[in-house]
């Protein structure tokens, strides 16, 4: 079966009606349970499935999503004198809901695209729900986009508990003869951190103390096993009980092709702070999306770190993959990386870059050949262009990212901040005007890794450090440590409070995050 029909059998349970032109869901938060290799898991995901139901929808439709958390109680919790309560990961079952990468209305603060400066975050208790709509305009480009919760201080436990899942926006790019004529495979790639829940059960998930250092069973950005799944199975498994953290690679979900087939292959980097540079040696790969909007026309990639698929956490990727004429075996993997820094070694990703290559799928060549094409050219998607052009530029602006160590505010002493500030939730900053255009210069004055994403709007980035010519639309972008770069966006159609951030959630969740509002 493929797996996209497998992914759309579990939206199946959680639609409510399909009519032309309203598409709803039903997303329930809860506990599950699951063997992984030789664990059983209980830990949060939607709807009892890893990753969550699929949901697709279409340019102009309306998307009704009710959120329903059947998670229990938060465990009362106090932050001790002196530390930031709002910036340290707390309130671990409280959730909300963000559609990652839709242009719709701001949808983190209450109401649903208020304007109200102070307005507060959005955070659905246990017990409650919240019912959110939302209108895609008539020119929303057709792609891959995902979902996943936002309530800061929650949201990375809660993803690499599995908290997340696929959208799929249906329009013009699946009409193109090569592309509607080869099959469609959705690969979501998550990481879950579990460790032990008691020694009784045998069961394994997090569960994190709030407001308690990590030695007294408080949050830390590391397990004592992670797990890397491709839909939900387990492709690696990273063990650190013992003095070294070890790698061991698992089965592989297989892709089988004829020679000379193509397939479109939408990937998703669901991972709450995994880089993963893909590459697939011996096979044809072209980029036809990035980020939900289409290119212009195919874009070869290759094998080596510079020229492979460079997926920071939250990028979709959209590839068309053409087998070779003859019986073959291929891997996509995720190149090793060294990492930066000692600073960086503390931090859970910091291990994965150390460790060896980790390989995501096979791809298995054989029977008859089925000579398939690849389109010379694809649709313009009209909301992104024309360009941004240097007269349209009304502001420009600079948003910087920075680590600091020995805080006495974080309770683990590291602070990930925005212009050197601690995150308020009442306050924004900047104030930008509907209809405008402007160009940000991001700055990354770090020895981390720290992926810049900003809701509501797409934005176009204008060159990249290890490429100056490097010209594409994304709503998430990766940043190297002590590097900058520069995008711009047009803030069109929806106006409110919304955020940008460092999509490495354990850093968002500890500070690296800022509002600003549309107006």
């Amino acid at each position: 079966m493929a797996v996209v029909a497998m992914l759309r059998g579990q939206t199946d349970t959680a639609a409510a009606i399909f009519s032309p032109d309203v598409d709803e869901y039903t997303l329930e938060a809860g506990y599950s349970e699951r063997t992984l290799g030789p664990f059983r898991l209980r830990t949060r995901t939607y709807n009892s499935t890893l990753p969550g139901p699929l949901m697709v929808t279409r340019p102009g439709h309306r998307l009704r999503v009710k959120l329903v958390n059947n998670l229990p109680p938060d465990v009362a919790a106090t932050a001790p004198a002196g530390i930031d309560p709002l910036n340290n990961p707390h309130a671990f079952n409280t959730t909300n809901l963000h559609v990652h990468g839709l242009q719709v209305t701001p949808h983190l603060f209450d109401p649903l695209g208020t304007i109200n400066p102070s307005a507060p975050l959005i955070g659905v208790q246990s017990g409650q729900s919240f019912n959110y709509e939302f209108q895609l305009p008539d020119d929303h480009p057709s792609g891959l986009y995902w979902y996943h919760p936002h309530f800061h201080g929650s949201a990375g436990v809660q993803v690499v508990s599995g908290m997340a899942g696929l959208i799929l926006v249906k329009g013009p790019i699946d009409d193109v003869p090569e592309i509607a004529a080869a099959r469609d495979e959705l690969l979501a790639i998550q990481n879950l951190k579990i460790n032990p829940l008691s020694e009784r059960s045998g069961r394994w998930g997090l569960e994190p103390v709030a407001y308690k250092p990590a030695n007294l069973g408080g949050y830390s950005t590391m397990s004592k096993v992670e797990l890397i799944t491709a839909n939900g199975s387990p492709v690696m498994i990273i063990d650190r009980r013992g003095a070294k953290p070890v790698a061991m690679r698992q089965s592989l979900p297989i892709y089988k092709m004829r020679p000379g087939e193509v397939i479109r292959l939408r990937i998703l980097n669901g991972t709450d702070g995994l880089f993963l540079p893909l590459t697939l040696s011996g096979f044809e790969v072209y980029v036809i999306g990035q980020d939900g909007i289409n290119l212009l026309q195919p874009e070869r990639a290759g094998d080596d770190l510079k020229s492979s698929i460079r997926m920071a956490p939250g990028n979709r990727n959209e590839l068309l993959i053409r087998a070779p004429m003859i019986p073959t075996r291929g891997t996509l993997r995720a190149l090793a990386q060294m990492p930066m820094s000692p600073q960086l070694l503390s931090e859970a990703m910091g291990e994965m870059m150390a460790s060896p290559p980790i390989d995501i799928a096979a791809f298995e060549v054989s029977g008859n050949p089925l000579r398939m094409g690849i389109p010379e050219k694809l649709p313009t998607p009209s909301r992104e262009y024309p360009f941004i052009s240097d007269s349209e530029i009304v502001a420009r602006r600079t948003v910087t990212f920075t680590m600091t160590t020995g805080s006495r505010r974080i309770i683990g002493g590291f602070e990930y901040l925005v212009d050197g500030e601690l995150y308020r939730e009442g306050q924004v900053d900047p104030r930008v005007k509907l209809g405008t255009a402007e160009e940000w210069r991001i700055v990354n004055n770090s020895d981390g890794i720290h992926p810049f994403h900003i809701h509501v709007n797409s934005f176009e980035v204008m060159g990249l450090p290890s490429d100056p010519s490097y010209h594409r639309l994304h709503d998430t972008i990766w940043l190297p440590p002590f590097s900058n770069l520069t995008m711009r966006t047009r803030f069109k159609t929806w106006k409110g409070k919304t955020v940008y951030h460092c999509h490495v959630l354990p850093h968002e969740d500890s500070a690296m995050i800022k509002n600003f509002l549309i107006s």
